[in-house]
């Protein structure tokens, strides 16, 4: 069982728990949709000059009339992080509660939820009817939104910021770092993420982070 300093483990997915930093771009890649309109709306959302919202409701128009089933399946492809399979379930055992939040696809989040039984998960949902995408995307966290996420999540099961831990590798990260009581950088994609971490990890294996988190959850508070 974990001490009491420490009783939640907040994940970012995209490049954390999976090897592929998108699971928009892995989709599009996958589908062979990537170069071209997918790749020059993802640049002009980075230029700032189209907003978050219209970025996601473009790349989502692309999947319109897919079957869910099959981007589903199409997400049971992509690779968790080295260990990342092997260790996750120990953490659970040691009690730790598990919540991912990402600014990608829900559909990938919930197998991470089902396969390694994550208490919840936070990501932006693909509209579906019938079975069948709308078109349409639902966004529940927002490019900068990750630490309006976090305090979500923690109003929700309870406890203090300091009681948290989170582990992510991008800038978008960054606020929900800055929020938890202890931070790992998982392969940071930058040194604003590194100077923000605790721990930074750069041997891109989960025994590594698990490690961390168990001296930092026996140390005194």
């Amino acid at each position: 069982m974990p001490s009491m300093k420490f009783k939640l483990i907040v994940f970012d997915v995209d490049g954390t728990i999976t090897q592929h930093p998108s699971s928009w771009q892995y989709l599009h890649e996958y589908l062979n949709v990537w170069d071209g309109n997918a790749d020059k709306y993802q640049k002009q959302f980075l230029t700032g000059k189209m907003s978050y919202a219209q970025f996601c409701r473009l790349d989502a128009c692309h999947w319109k009339g897919m079957k869910v089933e099959k981007i589903r399946k199409i997400f049971q492809k992509v690779p968790y992080t080295k260990n990342l399979k092997r260790y996750v379930p120990l953490l659970k055992k040691r009690g730790f509660k598990l919540v991912s939040i990402s600014t990608g696809l829900h559909i990938l989040s919930e197998r991470i939820e089902r396969e390694l039984g994550f208490d919840d998960i936070v990501a932006n949902r693909l509209l579906a009817r019938r079975g069948v995408l709308t078109g349409g995307v639902r966004i529940d966290v927002s490019f900068r939104g990750k630490g309006a996420a976090f305090l979500r999540v923690l109003r929700k099961f309870g406890g203090e910021p300091h009681e948290v831990i989170c582990i992510g590798d991008g800038e978008g990260d960054i606020p929900m770092m800055r929020h938890a009581g202890f931070s790992v950088a998982f392969d940071p994609k930058s040194a604003r993420v590194e100077k923000c971490a605790d721990y930074v990890c750069k041997t891109k294996d989960f025994k590594e982070v698990y490690d961390v988190i168990c001296k930092a959850a026996a140390k005194p508070s």
